[in-house]
This record gives structure tokens, C-alpha cells and sequence, in this order.
């Protein structure tokens, strides 16, 4: 059926018993099931800038405390999430030209995430760059 249907009844009885109103509701109830995909692209909703936990637990209409721990699972490793690739691309500010660096060697990269700043070599591991990265978005 479409939507919650609630269907009013009112019995009546000479005799003993229930003479009393029963009201039957259909439709969703229980539990939930969310498919670990969906549950990732939830939580990964909640680390765009500007939107709150409670924001998008109220969008999907799920509780901000379930929300909060799809976040802990997925910190901890027990929620799998997309590919680093799948991942939104961090926004970039460039300063300076290449010409800051009198003898052409390459110049680290510094990335800025909040108060934090880090410098990555030209020759950076990325797997291991995500890695720090994601260390730093899950402790702020």
C-alpha cells in the first residue's frame, strides 16, 4: 500500500467483552535495512562543508545518534566505503608560479584542511596521502 493507512473501527457488544475502537495501521514498520552502499554515501554526505550531521539524518530520514555511528563504523573500518577514487576532490587554492624556485627544483605541495597544514613532497605515496588525510578529516 502507498503511505501509512490507518482504518477506524468502532464494535459494540451487548454482552461481555470488548466493546471498544480498534485502529489497524499499515505500512512501514520495524526496522529498516540500508545496503552498506547507501549507508557510505550517507555518511559521506555528513563531510561536505556547511552541512550538518542532524541535517542530512533528517534528509534521509533516519536518527542523527544511527547517522553518528555509520560515521564511527566507517572511522573504525567496519563500514567499507568507496574507492579513494570515488571520493570528491578536495578544493584547491594556488599561489605563487613556478618561477618561485631559482633552480626549477619541484616545490612542495601544501595542503591546508582547517588549522592544519601539510606539506607533501613532490614525490608523495597517494595511498598514503589519503590515508593522512582522512586521519585528519575524522579528527576534527
Amino acid at each position: 500500500m502507498d503511505g501509512d493507512v490507518q482504518t477506524y473501527g468502532s464494535f459494540h457488544s451487548d454482552g461481555e467483552g470488548y466493546a471498544g475502537r480498534i485502529d489497524v495501521v499499515t505500512g512501514q514498520t520495524g526496522r529498516r535495512r540500508w545496503p552498506e552502499h547507501v549507508k557510505a554515501s550517507i555518511v559521506l554526505e555528513t563531510y561536505r562543508d556547511g552541512v550538518s550531521v542532524a541535517d542530512i539524518a533528517r534528509k534521509h530520514e533516519i536518527s542523527a545518534p544511527q547517522l553518528h555511528a555509520w560515521r564511527r563504523a566507517a572511522r573504525d573500518g567496519l563500514l567499507p566505503m568507496p574507492d579513494d577514487e570515488a571520493l570528491e576532490f578536495l578544493p584547491v587554492s594556488v599561489s605563487g608560479d613556478a618561477g618561485d624556485c631559482p633552480d626549477n627544483r619541484p616545490t612542495p605541495l601544501t595542503l591546508e584542511i582547517g588549522d592544519i597544514r601539510i606539506l607533501v613532497p613532490p614525490t608523495f605515496d597517494a595511498p598514503h596521502l589519503s590515508r593522512v588525510i582522512a586521519a585528519v578529516r575524522g579528527g576534527s
